[in-house]
């Protein structure tokens, strides 16, 4: 796919503006110190890949002016089929970015909810998105290392809700197992130098009351789920938190999700979320949701 630069005011700089959240933040995730003054205008480097433009354009006009439930199920839908893949081989720690024409499971959920915080913007624009995608992937801005990505899902969650995007769901039960897979895999983080950083970070999701739906108890509590709501699948491997992430729809009484399926290298929309898991017994145990505010 073919990749260039693109200008976003100053030359090879975007500059990160300052977009207001409509929804005050949550109370503290116990994170305050890793969240930054997202106020600040302070300037980002990126990397454009495919046609940005056509995509954004398309997506902020979908369902223009519908509350985030329909917007974001029409989005789903106009994905389907988009390849596998980030986009970002080569990708420096300090570059944002932008790619519409191609998503993994992360960047995907990460690209919905930029849209939809920019699109209720009073000045939605590349640039406003820009700037929302970059405080929903990083920590903190700057310095935007490779350690300062919110490499756990459920770190995302956390720090999404302390800015007042969504809420993570209490639903389910507690998971009470520490959370260690980055620093007990060095090797495969080579890119990384500050580890005694990402070990605060898993001390303090460890610690975090972190709660998830068990595939035994779905049927129990899916009645409580929503349109648009972010789902994450809580992986068996010691140490890490989750391993897919997608949306959930109802399509009727069926309950399904839309997602960047590695299987199909695709994105795919009403997949079956009751198959899915039993399938996926001896790798996921469960899900956590994530409800973006509307």
């Amino acid at each position: 796919m073919k990749r260039s630069s693109w200008a976003i005011g100053a030359a090879g700089a975007l500059l990160l503006v300052a977009p207001s959240p409509s929804n005050q933040a949550r109370p503290s995730s116990g994170l305050a110190a890793d969240t930054p003054l997202v106020g600040l205008a302070l300037p980002l480097t990126y990397r454009i890949v495919g046609n940005f433009s056509e995509a954004y354009q398309k997506a902020l006009t979908c369902q223009q002016g519908a509350a985030y439930p329909t917007w974001v199920r029409e989005v789903a839908k106009s994905w389907e089929g988009l390849p596998y893949g980030s986009g970002g081989t080569g990708l420096q720690a300090h570059e944002i970015l932008l790619n519409l024409s191609q998503m993994d499971c992360m960047t995907a959920v990460e690209n919905l909810l930029a849209l939809h915080l920019n699109r209720k913007s009073p000045h939605p624009s590349p640039e406003t998105f820009a700037s929302y995608l970059a405080q929903v992937r990083y920590i903190t801005i700057p310095p935007c290392r490779w350690e300062d990505r919110l490499h756990y899902l459920l770190h995302s969650f956390l720090v999404w809700e302390e800015r007042g995007w969504g809420s993570w769901l209490r639903l389910g039960q507690p998971d009470p197992r520490p959370i260690h897979y980055l620093s007990r895999h060095p090797q495969k983080y080579r890119g990384f130098t500050d580890w005694a950083y990402i070990r605060k970070i898993e001390a303090r999701l460890s610690a975090y009351p972190r709660y998830y739906i068990p595939t035994s108890q779905l049927a129990q509590w899916l009645p409580l789920l929503q349109d648009g709501d972010f789902i994450a699948f809580v992986s068996t491997e010691e140490g890490l938190d989750v391993s897919h992430v997608g949306v959930f729809f109802w399509e009727g009484t069926k309950a399904t999700f839309a997602h960047a399926s590695l299987k199909a290298r695709a994105w795919v929309t009403g997949e079956d979320l009751c198959a899915y898991l039993d399938k996926r017994r001896e790798k996921v145990t469960g899900i956590a949701v994530f409800r973006p505010f509307p």
